[in-house]
């Protein structure tokens, strides 16, 4: 089994990761909750940090948040680039992994992009800095160690005005660690007139501390005969399991204060229990 960098793994999802996901669906219920967050801390500079294909930084848009993205896979920036414009929403998307994020150039027009200048997010000078970053999409679980994730909560506030927000949604791994669900459910649809589906399941070792986490990307095909077939590949990316403790801690170690965790990215808030939420979502603050 080889084991693939989380970039490399999600360039291989992008372009099934929209067929895949319900972002109606998903918006309706995340939404609210967002727009709650945002609104109590005064954000209107806002910075998907781990965008994926763009669809919670385009609905941040639309819903008149001033934003920005940014992603370790170059093919989900490619991918979240296309849909912005094809939407003609003005929201700069850039390749880079959470912990270099700080050392991106601010610029003063997403327009003004040239291929020779460097990676950039906007602003009006190097000073200037967001009101809220978002980690979304079980995106933590992908470094492997806890310096790793300290490291890139680290650039997370670097990006961040003092006081600034931080949210993150990650799957609860206190249970999940107990429990050891291997399946999720398939997800499918029809990309470029073929039929697609999505079967994501993982693997546990208990001893070293990782999760060897699969994706199967079906797609039908043509085969002898005009007989329909399946082509099938599956790629695999290690995670760590990410503990609410050990996110306390390196949160605090990053440098940020007034931590909350909850059970769901929903309305009305539900508090994080380790024994039966699905997820772990953490809001806190940066240090001035």
């Amino acid at each position: 089994m080889a084991l693939e960098e989380a970039s490399a793994f999600y360039d291989a999802l992008a372009p099934m990761f929209d067929v895949m996901t319900d972002w109606e669906a998903r918006l309706a219920s995340e939404g609210p909750f967002l727009r709650e967050m945002l609104r109590e801390s005064g954000a209107a500079r806002v910075l998907d940090a781990a965008c994926g294909s763009g669809g919670h930084a385009l609905a941040l848009a639309r819903w008149g948040y001033d934003v920005a993205g940014a992603d370790a896979s170059p093919v989900m920036i490619a991918l979240a680039q296309a849909k912005a414009a094809e939407v003609g929403l003005a929201v700069p998307f850039v390749a880079s992994d959470l912990a270099r994020l700080a050392d991106l150039k601010p610029r003063s027009s997403a327009l003004q992009r040239t291929e020779e200048s460097a990676p950039s997010l906007p602003g009006e000078g190097l000073g200037e800095r967001f009101d809220a970053v978002l980690c979304l999409g079980n995106s933590l679980p992908h470094l492997l160690t806890q310096a790793d994730l300290v490291s890139a909560l680290r650039g997370m506030a670097g990006v961040l005005r003092p006081g600034g927000l931080f949210v993150t949604q990650n799957l609860n791994y206190d249970l999940r660690w107990v429990r050891q669900p291997r399946f999720f459910a398939a997800q499918g649809g029809v990309l470029d007139g073929r039929e697609v589906l999505v079967w994501r399941f993982a693997d546990y070792d208990l001893a070293a501390g990782r999760i060897a986490f699969h994706i199967a990307l079906f797609r039908k095909v043509e085969g002898d005969a005009g007989a329909r077939d399946w082509d099938v590949q599956v790629h695999t990316t290690p995670q760590r399991p990410l503990f609410h403790a050990g996110l306390i801690s390196a949160l605090a170690e990053a440098g940020f204060a007034e931590v909350r965790a909850y059970g769901r990215m929903a309305l009305p808030l539900e508090p994080f229990d380790p024994e039966r939420s699905g997820d772990l979502v953490v809001v806190a603050r940066a240090g001035s």
